[in-house]
């Protein structure tokens, strides 16, 4: 669970999910963005307590998708499971449940929460089973309450972290799935969660000075006039040409006085990061000249992949026996 603020929500999320049935074991790992100070030691009490599992504290708001990528890499497990500290658990038995509508599907998939039941049924291939409607999500699932096992993790890697606080991480992991072919399915949300944040967009980001959609703007539009990052990450991805398990852009280097965490961007990725500008740059003039990006230009492609295999993220950098799009 990534934490920015929300001090009574969180509380509330928290204790919801460790109130729910442990007949299948979970822990609960919190990772705070740099949070006020009360939200913090309610955190840590709430870990010294039992309530949390695990608690991780970085010096700053990082982003979801490093806060996120802390808690995975830092605590092993068979499945993961990202939840928005918005995000009430209401069903007791909510992981026997989905894990059961789950096994109706193929086991290399996804699984995350559909926001209304249209969604399940709005493409071929949703599945009518004793345990629910398994629906079909052919763009990418809602982070909200996102569950991903590690066979899928080894192929992908975890959430991309070449967007900004609140760019496009979730959109980003859709992306790939669907380069690899690899199956996203839905639940129903409202049969197991309750958002509790529709309303404190103003309490929670204005106040800390984030625009949450100014971030999801530029990760498509760029502020430069240029394609956004994402933009230009999905056509790599769709077009076979940018590696599916992405390069991490912060490491871990100290843990002290328990929970607080020491991170710093990659010396590697800094290098990378100017390169996946330049290729937005060529991208964006490939959509001036062409009104739309197709299918590459053979010669242009793997020149692009030339470049990207510096940094070992050329889709051929992938295992010999992946196949991106037919896995």
């Amino acid at each position: 669970m990534p934490v920015f603020n929300r001090y009574e929500l969180t509380q509330r999320t928290i204790l919801a999910l460790r109130k729910t049935s442990q007949e299948i074991p979970f822990c609960i790992t919190v990772v705070d963005n740099g949070s006020e100070t009360a939200l913090q030691k309610k955190l840590i009490a709430f870990t010294e307590d039992g309530i949390i599992d695990n608690l991780f504290i970085l010096p700053r708001n990082m982003g979801v998708a490093c806060a996120a990528n802390v808690g995975w890499q830092m605590v092993d497990a068979p499945i993961y499971m990202k939840l928005d500290n918005d995000t009430r658990i209401t069903e007791p038995h909510w992981l026997k449940k989905l894990l059961a509508l789950w096994r109706h599907g193929q086991p290399i998939s996804t699984l995350g929460g559909a926001y209304d039941k249209t969604m399940l049924l709005q493409h071929p291939g949703s599945l009518s089973t004793p345990d629910g409607i398994l629906g079909i999500c052919k763009t990418n699932l809602p982070g909200q309450a996102i569950l991903i096992p590690q066979e899928v993790a080894v192929l992908l890697g975890r959430w991309n972290e070449d967007y900004g606080l609140y760019g496009a991480e979730d959109g980003d992991y859709g992306a790939r799935m669907e380069a690899a072919g690899l199956p996203q399915y839905y639940y129903h949300g409202p049969d197991f969660f309750e958002d509790l944040g529709k309303n404190d967009y103003q309490e929670t980001y204005v106040k800390f000075h984030v625009d949450k959609s100014k971030e999801t703007r530029e990760a498509r539009v760029s502020s430069k006039g240029r394609l956004g990052l994402f933009v230009t990450n999905a056509t790599l991805y769709s077009d076979c040409i940018r590696n599916l398990n992405v390069m991490p852009r912060y490491e871990i280097k100290d843990i002290s006085k328990k929970y607080y965490i020491s991170i710093v961007e990659r010396e590697e990725y800094k290098d990378f990061r100017y390169l996946l500008e330049s290729i937005s740059v060529s991208l964006t003039k490939l959509v001036a000249e062409k009104k739309e990006i197709s299918r590459f230009e053979p010669e242009f492609a793997q020149n692009l992949k030339r470049k990207l295999a510096q940094f070992g993220q050329s889709i051929d950098d992938m295992p010999s026996n992946i196949n991106p799009s037919r896995i």
